[in-house]
């Protein structure tokens, strides 16, 4: 499938910094005319830049850090978090399925759900998992998978097909960055097919992302900005990417304080 190699190959430039292009036809067993088309897509995506022989990584693209643990991410911004996860329950309805991401915002969604006499989770998120079990009014569909510690949660083709049996309303999606050039991003390699599928089998789609985020990117881009109904935040981004979302269609949604 001509999107996995793309995405296989912006994977390689990312990890190795720069590549010529005789080793990445060898590296694909692809032809130099089918490399010039991939690589067209991700100099637009702002990941790669072409030069002479080969292309490098955009210095814009790797600027995030590798996938740091689960437990030193979810200290930060704490507050931010609970505002944004608080904003982000207040669009869920009664009898609702939803999607609930892996990640540091999302899993908090799963505290301001109370209010709901009924309501069902699909998630792959041991901490949505873990703080279902307080909430007997959520009913929680677990994606099978093996455990990955960094993002602490469920991982796998398994989780894939799984989740394509289901009929979603609504994923409230994490990210690691989100930018422009880049769009939403995210480090782990494994959780990339999860996220795509929760956004094809969605009927709404929510980025719960903090400010820390915005202008930033990572590995892999499993979104367009423009696939999404709302970004949920705390703090307004910069004019032109305010811009770019309206006219995307993509509305940008401000927590209040709780």
């Amino acid at each position: 499938m001509r999107i996995s190699r793309i995405d296989q190959l912006e994977q390689y430039i990312l990890e190795h910094k720069t590549a010529s292009i005789d080793a990445l036809c060898e590296e694909f067993e692809i032809s130099k005319n089918t490399l010039r088309r991939d690589l067209e897509i991700l100099v637009a995506r702002g990941s790669v830049e072409k030069v002479y022989g080969g292309v490098i990584a955009c210095e814009s693209a790797t600027s995030v850090p590798n996938l740091v643990a689960f437990h030193e991410r979810a200290g930060r911004n704490a507050q931010s978090k609970q505002r944004i996860a608080a904003l982000a329950a207040s669009y869920v309805r009664e009898r609702d399925i939803i999607f609930i991401d892996s990640g540091t915002t999302t899993m908090n969604i799963v505290d301001h759900l109370s209010h709901l006499a009924t309501v069902t989770v699909i998630t792959n998120s041991i901490q949505v998992i873990n703080k279902a079990m307080n909430y007997p009014n959520i009913n929680v569909i677990v994606l099978p998978g093996s455990l990955k510690r960094d993002t602490a949660s469920l991982v796998g083709s398994s989780c894939v097909e799984y989740l394509e049996d289901y009929n979603i309303i609504r994923a409230f999606m994490a990210c690691t960055g989100v930018s422009l050039q880049a769009g939403v991003c995210n480090a782990s390699t494994e959780e990339y097919t999860i996220k795509k599928t929760a956004l094809k089998k969605s009927q709404k789609h929510y980025l719960l992302a903090d400010s820390s985020k915005f202008g930033r990117a990572s590995l892999m881009t499993y979104g367009d900005i423009g696939q999404f109904d709302y970004i949920l935040t705390e703090r307004t981004p910069d004019d032109d990417f305010s811009s770019s979302c309206k006219e995307l269609g993509c509305v940008i949604e401000i927590a209040p304080e709780l």
